[in-house]
Order: C-alpha cells, then structure tokens, then sequence
C-alpha cells in the first residue's frame, strides 16, 4: 500500500530538514521524497502533515527484552521479549539492539519477526552474555575464565545467529555482592571474541561501570562501551580507537530517584555524583566528537521500562549538552552507523526502510516533542496510530 504524508516539514535523522515537503512510500521502503505533486498520483492513501513533523523512527541501542537474569524459565522470557517487541513501536522505537537474554529469548522473537510469524520492531539481538565466573550478570552469561572459554562462548553464540557478542567487563550494579568498579574480563579475553565475531561482521559490547574495565574493553576492540562515567583518558582512549558510545543515564537516573524499598541495596550501591560524572562523560564526547548512541539499559519493570525510557534518555542528553538535533541523530543515523543498519535505516532517504514517526510538534524546538507522537510507521506499515480518525 502506497502512502503519501503531504506538505510535512521532514527532519531525515542526520542533519538535514525538508520544510513542506512530501514522502511516498510503502512496504518495499521510502520512494519518493519531494513536493506534493510530484507523487500523489501514485498514492493509495493521503496524509495531511501540514504543521506536523516527520523523523525517523528510534533507535535503542540497549534493552534487555525480558527478564535478563534468567528467572522465569524460557517460555516465560520468551513471552515477554515478544510481548515488548511490538510494545515499542508504540512509543516510535522501530529498532532494539538486545543485550542479554539469559534463554536467548531475543533471538528467537527476532528470528519469529523476520519470518512474519509476530509483529514487533527491528532486534539486533545478542542472546547469552560472556562473563566470569559469578561476574556480573551471571545467570544469564556463560562463566568463562579463559582465553579459550570465552572463545567457545562467542562462538556458541555464534552459531545461533547472535547479532551482537556480550562481553561484561566489570562488575555491576544488578548483580547482588558485584562491585561494579572492578575489572573482571581481561583485554585478552574480550579480544577473543572481538576478532571472532568480526570474521563474521558481528557487533560486540562491553558492560562497562568501571574505567579499568572500559580501557581493556576498548584496547580489546569492542565496538560499542556501554554504562562507563568517562574520563579524560578514556574518553581519549575510545577516540583513538574508534569506540561508540551507550551512555544509559535514565537507569542510573530512575535508580538515585526511586523510593521502592525492595531497592535499597541498589541505591546504596549509587551515588549522586555519578549522573555529574555521566553528564561529564556526554560533554567530553561532544567535545572529542565520540559518537553516542540512544540507549537505556531498559527492560521489563517498572524501575527503567522499554519504551517510555528512550525519549527520557534524550532528554537528558539535550539536558547535558547535546542540542535537540544531536539527540535525535544519537537515535538515528549514529545508532543505525554502529548497528551496521545504515543502509537499511536510520536516515530518511529514498530506498530506505519506510521506518518513521508522524509527530505533531517540532522535536528539533524541543526533544520533549517525541511525546506528541501520532502514528509510528514500520517497513512501511502502520504500527501505532493516536487516533482512530486515521486507520488507513
């Protein structure tokens, strides 16, 4: 079904706006951007986005999809990562990277998507992670203590179709008697993987809290460092190595500010003075033009949900120094870049994914406009709509 949103003002996930302006575009990806006239002879439906606003759909580069830490068993994991793939579009996030999943539960829900069994966004998916022996995030990793172990990790995983290579470098804050500031993985251990999973063009990420553990993980190669409250040298470090950044501010966020007294362990393991330290480690990026990628370290519960987090996480980083355009690109076409999904999404271009948001305020004025979200579009299909008024 071919679709036109007419006389839009276009903002295309990079640094280009399009005022008043059209797009055609259907399942088979976006054909046609330019004036009203020249596509809508071709259109099965019209949309009047006269005063509205169009982006690219989100991009959250870390979500756990379900109970990370393995409880539930698989058939309940697998329940909920169904359940939140489609969930997210209903907040304009049309692609997840999946960073944990103790039953591989993120694999076999994208897997179930890509066949059309379910519906529900893009899943670069990373299934078990790699740590060390009751490291962080143990029960939904393989406890590795050797070059060789980790190497018959990553390549288990691997061989299922995993996305994304998981390493945990350091201790963390979800893992009970863990010190998230310790090293734990060496540099030689997470290089590894790095070079087995780049014979094959597959990501890799590290679960960085401390910034021992973050320098081996870079050293190592790791694409994308996760968590880490940068320094200087870090922060120099990942520039010279080429490292992405995933900041996930809003749990460390949610964390400082919750009151729920089943987390009190949690909050004590925190300390105020690490979102002045996350908010350092965004301004040093701007200022050594690291790249940052929209990410939330969200997942099921209420502490830090899939979903309603991602636009939260934008905010802050427009909060902390970004302006609203560098925000959206960290979820556009720098997260699709690190994704290696660049030439399918991330930006609006003619030949592309029709992955996109209709809003009806400017989220360039303010980031906060991604709440006035009318409808979501993914692969050219409508997959969340505001108003009824507009089923196509």
């Amino acid at each position: 079904m071919k679709i036109i949103i007419r006389n839009a003002t276009i903002f295309d996930g990079g640094s280009t706006v399009y005022n008043n302006t059209s797009i055609l575009f259907d399942e088979t990806g976006i054909l046609n951007i330019g004036k009203y006239d020249a596509a809508q002879h071709a259109a099965d439906a019209i949309i009047d986005g006269t005063g509205k606003y169009v982006i690219p759909g989100l991009i959250d580069c870390h979500v756990h999809m379900s109970t990370g830490f393995g409880e539930g068993g698989a058939a309940s994991s697998g329940a909920e990562a169904a359940f939140l793939a489609r969930e997210v579009l209903n907040y304009g996030i049309t692609t997840i990277r999946s960073c944990g999943n103790g039953h591989d539960a993120d694999i076999e829900v994208r897997n179930l998507i890509n066949k059309g069994y379910i519906k529900g966004a893009r899943i670069l998916a990373s299934g078990k992670g790699i740590c060390i022996t009751g490291g962080h995030g143990w029960p939904m990793c393989f406890e590795c203590d050797t070059e060789a172990e980790v190497l018959k990790a990553a390549r288990t995983q691997l061989k299922k179709g995993a996305d994304v290579i998981k390493l945990l470098a350091t201790g963390g804050m979800g893992t009970k008697g863990s010190n998230p500031n310790a090293a734990q993985l060496t540099e030689g251990q997470m290089r590894a993987a790095v070079e087995e999973a780049e014979t094959l063009g597959v990501l890799t990420a590290a679960h960085c809290t401390g910034l021992e553990g973050a320098k081996r993980a870079i050293r190592a190669g790791v694409r994308s460092i996760e968590h880490a409250r940068l320094d200087r040298c870090t922060a120099e470090l990942m520039k010279e190595y080429g490292a992405y950044y995933c900041p996930t501010i809003i749990t460390r966020y949610n964390i400082l500010n919750s009151t729920d007294p089943n987390l009190a362990w949690l909050r004590a393991k925190a300390n105020p003075q690490d979102l002045v330290e996350k908010e350092r480690a965004i301004r040093l990026c701007l200022e050594l033009d690291i790249p940052v990628c929209a990410s939330t370290d969200s997942g099921t519960g209420p502490l830090c949900p899939l979903g309603p987090s991602t636009a939260k996480e934008l905010a802050i980083y427009v909060e902390y120094g970004m302006t609203p355009m560098e925000a959206l690109r960290s979820a556009n076409r720098t997260a699709a870049e690190m994704l290696r999904i660049e030439k399918e999404t991330g930006t609006i271009e003619v030949g592309k994914s029709a992955d996109l948001l209709l809003l009806s305020k400017n989220p360039l004025d303010d980031i906060k406009n991604l709440d006035t979200l009318i409808c979501t579009y993914h692969k050219g299909v409508l997959a969340y709509q505001k108003y009824k008024e507009m089923q196509l």
